[in-house]
């Protein structure tokens, strides 16, 4: 396997990975992060889709309620609607949450970097939202890069959309640590969210200095990986075909005439 080397910081600490359970990649994960010199010094969390399955919210458009007669995918067949399958992540939610908050008692709040690594050809992606990249997402083309362009950019917001969730989310984690809560770990997230939102207006309407450097979230690293195990860097990607390079490309070929024929 051939690869480059990552271009983000190099985590001082511990890490969290968070991948998706696609075993044809499990090897190709483990050999990524022995390369970043991180063998021995992370907890894997692996759960199907990976951002897909925890995030708050789904990309506009993107689930498909199944046709009559659809029972390709057993799962489709007991969801209907977008919110039968958001209860269904839901419970997934409260898992991933506990084991954050596990590893952070264990580590002592070691953990420095969150690695949220996404995969070409994700089983989640065509099992809930009815994605088989390959056919439908860019109406039976033929053309590769076009295919390619929209799997990674479907990725790419998801595994964002995560990584703005644990941003806003990581000092309550760690304000729920040494508490001893009965009720839902989520229900407890989403009251101290509130409480923090609270402070943070009385805060800006006494003048106090901001106070979220002390709690500051981990660095957090966006990663897509092809089935080939090439792992490409989902903050830096930018589609070859998007417009907006075409367009400068157009104009920068336009101002070459115009200055030859001055």
């Amino acid at each position: 396997m051939t690869q480059a080397w990552p271009t983000y910081p190099a985590p001082r600490k511990l890490a969290l990975v968070v991948s998706c359970v696609d075993y044809r990649l499990l090897d190709d994960i483990v050999s990524y992060l022995h390369l970043d010199n991180m063998t021995n010094r992370y907890y894997h969390f692996a759960i199907a889709g990976t951002a897909l399955s925890l995030v708050e919210k789904l990309r506009r458009d993107d689930f498909q309620p199944p046709e009559p007669g659809d029972i390709e995918n057993y799962e489709r067949a007991n969801i209907q609607c977008e919110t039968d399958l958001m209860k269904l992540f839901a419970s997934w939610k409260r898992t991933f949450f506990d084991q954050v908050k596990a590893g952070l008692i264990l580590t002592k709040q070691g953990i420095s970097d969150i690695y949220i690594i996404q995969h070409e050809n994700c089983g989640a992606f065509r099992i809930y939202l009815d994605k088989d990249i390959e056919t439908k997402c860019c109406q039976k083309s033929d053309n590769s890069s076009c295919t390619f362009d929209a799997e990674i950019r479907m990725h790419q917001w998801y595994a964002a959309l995560l990584k703005e969730q644990l941003r806003r989310d990581w000092e309550c984690f760690i304000k729920l640590l040494l508490e001893d809560h009965s009720q839902d770990i989520v229900q407890s997230i989403n009251e101290c969210r509130e409480l923090a939102k609270k402070d943070c207006e009385k805060d800006s309407e006494s003048n106090k200095p901001d106070k979220k450097e002390l709690n500051a979230p981990p660095e957090i690293h966006l990663l897509y990986m092809t089935l080939r195990g090439e792992v490409i860097d989902l903050e830096k990607w930018e589609s070859k075909d998007s417009p907006v390079k075409v367009k400068d490309k157009k104009k920068s070929k336009k101002s070459k005439d115009t200055k030859k024929s001055e």
